[in-house]
């Protein structure tokens, strides 16, 4: 029984005894009283067990006050259906990189293609020889690309792959003569598939090498399928290079396949790419515009 009705029952049962007790002159009288005394008890009884069982029936489970602990089935599906006035969390936007660095002459990401031309007159600041074995005996890129190639050739020749380097940076100079040479032997249009306007050329940021190696010494597309192209397109990102050009991605590189063109980006950078999927291209992965001129 409920803490606060066990007074009331106390109350009623001393009630009871009370009206029980026989008076002490005896007689008709006293039994009279009696019966009343005995017929109010079970009439105050019997209201009881009424306030007990409604008290049981709208306190016990809230449906008419509900402050109480207990909720109701169907005040439980009205709350449940009332929707929710907290507003929903803003999506974690990925990161992206700043495209100041595509731009940027001392970024490792500077980009150069056929949408995007390097500054007129462009030449690194930090060209040095790379020392390592190439077709002829000096060679330069900017300093870190260097340091980066001299450890990839040594890393190659570990595991039994002689690399040769065949091309590095190239001012703008020597690649407007090279531009204008292919023109003249195949046409502008053929031209603009293997080689860059001078400008537009990966080769004059000075983190763009050619490679071959000494068993495929061709700037062709088969070197894809010599040691050394299959070692550098497994091994290539663990030191920062990507492949440049892609099979089956001329559309949007706006060049050929060429699986003999390398770029440094640096290991983060290219192990990023690299793991982005096969063929993965740096204007897929940075969202960079490519294909073709604009005019």
């Amino acid at each position: 029984m409920l803490p606060y009705l066990r007074p009331l029952c106390m109350m009623l049962c001393g009630f009871s005894g009370r009206m029980h007790r026989r008076p002490q002159n005896g007689g008709f009288c006293g039994t009279v009283v009696g019966m009343k005394g005995y017929l109010i008890t079970l009439l105050v009884l019997l209201l009881a067990l009424a306030g007990i069982s409604l008290y049981s029936r709208f306190y016990g489970d809230g449906s008419l006050f509900p402050g109480l602990p207990h909720a109701t089935a169907a005040a439980v599906e009205t709350a449940a259906s009332v929707p929710s006035t907290s507003a929903a969390p803003e999506p974690t936007p990925s990161a992206t990189p700043d495209d100041a660095q595509f731009s940027d002459t001392d970024s490792l990401l500077l980009c150069a293609n056929k949408k995007h031309k390097l500054p007129d007159g462009y030449v690194p600041s930090d060209l040095t020889n790379v020392t390592v074995n190439g077709t002829v005996t000096s060679y330069t890129l900017r300093r870190e690309a260097a340091e980066a190639m001299t450890k990839m050739f040594a890393g190659a020749a570990q595991d039994g792959v002689q690399l040769v380097l065949t091309s590095a940076y190239r001012s703008y100079e020597y690649q407007y003569q090279l531009y204008n040479d292919y023109v003249a032997q195949y046409g502008s249009a053929t031209a603009d598939t293997i080689s860059s306007r001078p400008g537009y050329s990966d080769h004059q940021t000075g983190l763009a090498a050619d490679i071959t190696s000494s068993t495929y010494s061709a700037l062709n597309q088969g070197f894809a399928q010599d040691s050394g192209g299959i070692w550098l397109a497994a091994h290539a990102h663990e030191y920062g290079f990507i492949m440049r050009y892609p099979q089956g991605k001329q559309d949007i590189t706006g060049y050929a396949f060429e699986p003999w063109h390398f770029r440094y980006i640096g290991v983060d950078n290219a192990s990023a790419l690299y793991a982005a999927g096969d063929n993965e291209t740096f204007e897929e992965y940075y969202s960079v515009e490519g294909g073709d001129y604009a005019s």
